[in-house]
């Protein structure tokens, strides 16, 4: 656990980073903005912090056409990314957990994991990759 927290901070790091010097501008791809935007939620407890568990979900969304522009792939991993910092930043002592980056982190899983087409910006994407391969190492 004290490795996976480390990564964390580690990535967390880097994307403050990037933030500060004008990566946070990336987005998802120009024509995606001309679109309407299909857009769901799941709440935080209804899938297993398991990524089989995550895979199985995102076919399902995929196959019931609910979000499109995604690989399964992809998807999986952003609803894995969500449901592991919940559950992370619940296991920490109280004081990181009041922390400023790790309530951001934390809030923005209370409310459930929010998919909508074409995915997430390409920092949260690289994030969700990297809390993917923590998961699969400590998982």
């Amino acid at each position: 656990m004290r490795k996976s927290v480390k990564f964390i901070a580690v990535v967390a790091i880097a994307v403050i980073a990037m933030n500060k010097f004008g990566i946070k501008t990336m987005k998802k791809a120009d024509f995606v903005e001309h679109q309407t935007i299909k857009t769901m939620n799941i709440g935080i407890d209804e899938i297993a912090m398991d990524q089989d568990a995550c895979e199985e979900a995102a076919q399902k969304i995929i196959e019931e056409g609910r979000i499109e522009g995604m690989s399964q792939d992809a998807m999986a991993k952003e609803i894995y990314a969500h449901i592991f910092i919940h559950d992370v930043v619940e296991s920490l002592p109280g004081f990181l957990q009041n922390n400023k980056f790790v309530q951001k982190a934390y809030n923005s899983t209370v409310n459930g994991i929010d998919l909508e087409d074409f995915g997430d910006t390409y920092i949260r994407q690289i994030a969700y990759n990297a809390i993917w391969v923590i998961g699969s190492i400590f998982g």
